[in-house]
């Protein structure tokens, strides 16, 4: 007897072995419902948050491991998790571990959004057995095809022992780099993952608000193997796509008295009248630095695998207008804890553990009675410093007494922008406002700046480099790493001075607190902000040293500039340097003086040869440097 190897099923049996069809975790959102009690809308949203769209798409996809969303507070971060939990028990139900920092933030998730939004959800309460409300003093939320244990990282118990197919973490920024004498949340969390991992269906994910450089959140970004995504936005008018940066693309327009977000190629302004939808509705992520097609296309940034950093800040936020933004700016700038808020909570960026103790504040306290434009009488020499940018030029000009004394006469920026500027254009603004720049003190008599230098760095150095050429008093400088072992070394070939330019940050920090560091009483406050957005920190090197470094925490471009005038006391010239010559009683340059000597001395040759030769004639007489 001969038996078919065929098996014959019913039309019935096979529906029933059919695996269901898998759904975009966006259709999902679609069909969340969530409480008005801690929601302007009822459900979600995605046109008003696109930036949620592509992690999103990465829920349930096979290769993806974890998933960050790091981003501001008021953003939507809560929603995407909302939409994890949706899919999880909709489309791949399996065992979730619901971590928070502790246990009352772990179970007021549970009660706050996660039950609300079960129970508002036809498709989602279908599932529920019994009422989740009654169990939450148990250590899970039990439905019919999952269970979900909320966890926190001060218990070891509720993060060990429990395979899971879904892991998430809330607020990693509060979870430390360990937990007792174990690892980090996200070490254990990745070992609750493993069995399912091994089929390649488990995933993890966590959002959270930066915190300070060097936490468990900051050491996912540094990490080489995973891949780090910003959210980029598209210009409607030029259709350049740009990653926005708060101190770069804001700008307070002083006509209509409102903050604009400006693009940073034609300056058009985006639109957030409509809750940013026009700006964002084109956006993509990519990394820093991606070439962007003007279609949204960009060049092969690798395979997206592994594990996935999506980063946004406020200025893409839908419930952030421009203005509250540049408001919150201006309400904390000036106050240390504050502006750290800021710089965490709303531009979404890592805040530094800094050892500086320099403040706006503190420096308020170095104002004197001179204002800005005054030369002190004890002036020996005038010098400045240059920052060179996209946008133009911020400067730096410093009077330099004997006994240490000196003064910051004046700090201002010049307009250039580069993508316009010849080395024509560049020389001219030079030499308009920096080199035949005119000061006076109080006996009326005119100043201008001994010596300036530049930074040649940025996207500008060849039209720099011409431009100089025609200035009487610049130097050029670019700066150098620890490696060169002077302070100050001269390139002979390209007439560029290479300078250790952090020796002149501390040196900066150091006398910035000392009595001799002056102000004018009418200073603005972009100085003093830029002055302390540069933060000494102790971080530890590849051979696991303890060194000072220096980092930004904002734009600190007149703090550059400012270096850069002190620069110029150190460079060699006919007469010595500067820093050792103004010590000494007789020593004086001034470039306005040396001036009118020649002047006088052109003007009494002249009278001279009408005169005769027994004619006295008495010429004033200044010390000069030979350049």
């Amino acid at each position: 007897m001969k038996f078919s190897k065929k098996l014959i099923l019913s039309e019935k049996e096979i529906n029933i072995l059919k695996l269901p069809k898998k759904y975009s975790a966006a259709r999902v959102a679609e069909k969340i419902r969530i409480p008005f009690k801690s929601n302007i809308m009822d459900r979600i949203d995605l046109s008003l948050t696109p930036y949620l769209n592509f992690p999103i798409s990465l829920i349930g996809k096979r290769g993806i491991d974890w998933v960050f969303l790091i981003a501001p507070t008021q953003s939507a971060k809560t929603v995407y998790l909302q939409i994890v939990v949706a899919d999880s028990i909709d489309q791949r139900p399996g065992t979730m571990i619901y971590i928070l920092p502790d246990r009352i933030t772990a179970r007021k998730a549970l009660k706050d959004k996660i039950i609300p939004m079960i129970f508002l959800t036809p498709d989602l309460k279908e599932h529920v057995i019994g009422n989740p409300r009654k169990t939450l003093n148990m250590e899970s939320l039990s439905l019919d095809n999952m269970t979900i244990y909320p966890a926190w990282t001060g218990s070891l118990a509720t993060l060990s022992g429990t395979p899971a197919l879904t892991v998430i973490l809330d607020e990693v920024r509060l979870m430390g780099l360990s937990i007792g004498f174990e690892s980090n949340a996200i070490k254990l969390a990745n070992d609750r993952l493993t069995t399912y991992r091994n089929f390649g269906l488990a995933q993890g994910f966590g959002v959270s608000t930066p915190s300070i450089e060097g936490d468990l959140l900051h050491q996912q970004t540094i990490n080489k193997n995973h891949l780090v995504l910003y959210w980029h936005v598209k210009c409607k008018k030029c259709d350049k796509y740009q990653l926005l940066d708060f101190f770069k693309n804001i700008i307070f327009n002083a006509d209509t008295k409102i903050a604009e977000c400006l693009c940073s190629y034609c300056k058009n302004p985006f639109n957030d009248k409509d809750f940013k939808r026009e700006m964002n509705r084109d956006g993509v992520y990519a990394s820093k630095g991606a070439r962007i097609y003007d279609n949204g296309n960009m060049e092969d940034q690798g395979e997206v695998k592994g594990t996935i950093i999506c980063w946004y800040d406020s200025l893409s936020s839908p419930f952030r207008p421009f203005q509250m933004i540049w408001n919150e700016f201006l309400s904390t700038k000036n106050t240390p804890n504050e502006y750290k808020n800021f710089w965490q909570c709303w531009l979404a960026k890592f805040w530094i553990n800094d050892i500086s103790s320099t403040s706006a504040e503190k420096l308020r306290a170095k104002i004197c009675q001179y204002r800005m434009g005054d030369v002190p009488e004890w002036t020996k020499v005038i010098t400045a410093g240059i920052d060179t940018q996209d946008n133009g030029f911020y400067v730096c000009v410093r009077a330099w007494g004997s006994g240490r004394k000196k003064f910051l006469i004046d700090a201002f920026f010049i307009e250039c922008k580069i993508d316009i500027a010849t080395h024509e254009d560049i020389y001219e603004i030079l030499n308009r406002d920096v080199e035949t720049r005119v000061y006076t003190n109080k006996k009326g008599i005119a100043w201008t700046i001994g010596m300036y230098a530049i930074d040649t760095g940025g996207h500008r150095t060849q039209e720099i480099y011409r431009a100089a050429k025609n200035l009487l008093h610049i130097i050029l400088v670019k700066g150098v790493s620890e490696v060169q072992k002077t302070t100050i070394k001269f390139n002979t070939e390209l007439n560029l001075y290479l300078v250790r330019t952090f020796e002149y940050l501390e040196e900066t920090e150091i006398v910035c607190q000392t009595d001799d560091f002056l102000l004018p009483e009418n200073i603005h406050d972009d100085y003093l902000r830029q002055f302390v957005n540069v933060r000494k920190v102790k971080v530890m090197n590849k051979k696991q040293d303890s060194i000072i470094s220096w980092k930004k925490v904002g734009q600190c471009d007149y703090r550059y500039a400012d270096i850069h005038s002190f620069i110029c006391l150190d460079v060699d010239t006919s007469y010595g340097r500067f820093r050792s010559e103004i010590e000494k009683d007789l020593f004086i340059f001034n470039p306005k003086i040396k001036q009118v000597e020649e002047e006088v001395k052109s003007k009494s040759k002249s009278k001279s040869s009408h005169l005769g030769e027994d004619e006295n004639i008495n010429d004033y007489e200044i010390g000069e440097i030979k350049w």
